[in-house]
């Protein structure tokens, strides 16, 4: 089916059932929203520690880590857990097999990243990389039998489990690093704390939903599940490499140092989109994949779920950037300063990144999950020549240049997503606009609290408050309706217990 195909109407379910299915949805967005505030708390505390304590090649050498586990647990999904999410019917046969090519794929996984360890020290120049990387292999061994489990949880809409398992890994990742910080172990905090978040994440999946196969797995199932899998798997490799590419080049020219400032200032900006989407993206695959042959509800709930996170991200994010020497000066101090003007830099470019956290669902649920392939495919090459020629030039430069690619590839990823809808650019150009407005309004309120602390030489504190008060105020008076619309939701009660997993023996 092309695109032109799929954007003609089709005949739409009932009202009732679409009603049920976004009550669905608010909860698991509430259960998200839940667990984030927890995380987050948990996160933002102990990092304040550690990037007090630590220094920003220890944050650099972490950076690195971060995405060795990224391909590592790619390797293990390999798109299993989405063709699991995605397809109508779902039998036994299928769950069987998937466990059994999961598992397979995480020993294959964890044995290639424990030999290949001196190799990626050796190349990224990071002599530390070596032990750092063979401490997470058991771990990701573990990330990899919880994917079955995860994916079915995901399916019926079970994000409260989810969401217990993400504060678990969370409290694991902290009492860890801050135990080896306290013991005198400092370089080895990050890496403790991040294979006790894998151990914490899997262990929780488990203890709620075991996960054991009944049967041996089948050829037929496999064949079944391929197809959708092999495609995503292409494009989450192509997705991962894209995401970090510039990470590995950023600390292989220019050393880790500047890779610690650009993860930084890349953490802070993406921190109200990466909670968004953990909060409510990651739910729109199974949503809009029970609307997938239903194209005006899904144009529908595409439009207004792009016009809630234009109405978040843009605001969030441009303050962000105002306030970036305050914020940063407050929350890690005054060694962590030079990293507000790449922040800058790279906050036009991000706003748009924030945007997209949908269009890989409407791909998905649209069956083309090979427009991820063609769209990272180009993000990855233009990262590489951006972030390669500029590197000479000097962190600034890379955060400009990275600031275009993501907001080109961002513009590029919604034009293709609206041609599966049928909708046009400037349909959401029109959904864009409160948001917007409410990011022109907020940015006008930070003007006393940018010109009075430098008239009267406040404290950082003092001088944060005075500009993130009066955006936040301004935020809300906006906003209060939309939220109380939310909340009510969320906590509405169901008039019928539905089985979203609708899987069959």
């Amino acid at each position: 089916m092309n695109p032109q195909q799929s954007s003609s109407p089709t005949p739409s379910r009932s009202d009732s059932a679409v009603r049920g299915l976004w009550t669905v949805f608010a909860r698991s967005v509430r259960d998200n929203a839940i667990a984030e505030v927890t995380v987050q708390i948990l996160r933002f505390g102990g990092l304040i520690v550690l990037a007090r304590c630590l220094t920003p090649g220890d944050f650099g050498l972490f950076r690195i880590l971060l995405v060795a586990a990224a391909l590592a647990m790619l390797v293990n999904e390999s798109g299993i857990p989405d063709a699991l999410v995605q397809r109508q019917l779902l039998t036994s046969d299928h769950t069987c097999t998937a466990w059994f090519l999961s598992c397979a794929l995480a020993t294959a996984s964890s044995a290639a990243l424990f030999f290949a360890a001196p190799a990626i020290a050796s190349i990224m120049k990071m002599p530390r990389l070596d032990t750092a990387l063979r401490l997470l292999c058991a771990p990701i061994f573990l990330e990899g039998t919880a994917v079955t489990a995860n994916a079915l949880l995901r399916r019926g809409f079970r994000f409260g489990v989810l969401a217990v398992a993400d504060v678990a890994a969370e409290a694991g990742f902290l009492a860890v690093a801050l135990g080896v910080l306290w013991e005198g172990h400092p370089r080895l905090s990050l890496i403790a704390g991040l294979s006790a978040r894998f151990t914490f994440h899997a262990g929780t999946i488990w203890i709620a939903h075991p996960f054991f196969p009944d049967r041996l797995p089948r050829m037929d199932a496999a064949r079944d599940l391929a197809r959708f899998s092999s495609a995503v798997a292409g494009s989450r490799l192509i997705y991962t490499l894209s995401s970090n590419a510039d990470f590995l080049l950023v600390g292989r020219l220019l050393g880790s140092a500047a890779l610690g400032y650009y993860s930084m200032a890349w953490d802070l900006l993406r921190f109200i989109p990466d909670r968004l989407y953990r909060v409510a993206g990651r739910v729109t695959l199974p949503a809009f994949c029970r609307l997938q042959d239903d194209t005006l509800h899904l144009q529908k709930a595409y439009r207004n779920f792009f016009g809630y996170l234009c109405r978040i991200v843009v605001p969030v994010v441009g303050c962000a950037a105002i306030a970036a020497p305050e914020l940063i000066g407050f929350l890690y101090g005054s060694k962590w300063i030079p990293v507000a003007t790449p922040l800058r830099l790279l906050a036009p470019g991000l706003i748009l990144m924030g945007l997209r956290c949908g269009i890989g669902s409407v791909y998905y649920a649209k069956d083309r999950p090979s427009f991820d392939i063609y769209l990272h495919s180009a993000r990855l090459v233009l990262i590489v020549i951006v972030v390669a020629s500029a590197a000479q030039f000097g962190l600034n430069a890379v955060s400009i240049g990275m600031s275009a690619v993501e907001g080109t590839v961002s513009i590029a990823g919604q034009w293709m997503a609206c041609a599966l809808l049928g909708l046009g650019i400037v349909d959401l150009v029109q959904d864009s606009v409160p948001g917007v407005t409410l990011a022109l309004l907020c940015a006008l309120s930070t003007i006393p609290g940018k010109l009075i602390p430098a008239a009267l030489t406040m404290n950082r504190a003092s001088a944060l408050a005075l500009i993130a008060v009066p955006a936040a105020l301004v935020f809300i008076w906006r906003e209060a309706g939309n939220a109380t619309d939310i909340v009510r939701k969320a906590f509405a009660p169901i008039a019928t217990q539905t089985d979203f997993s609708e899987e069959r023996a």
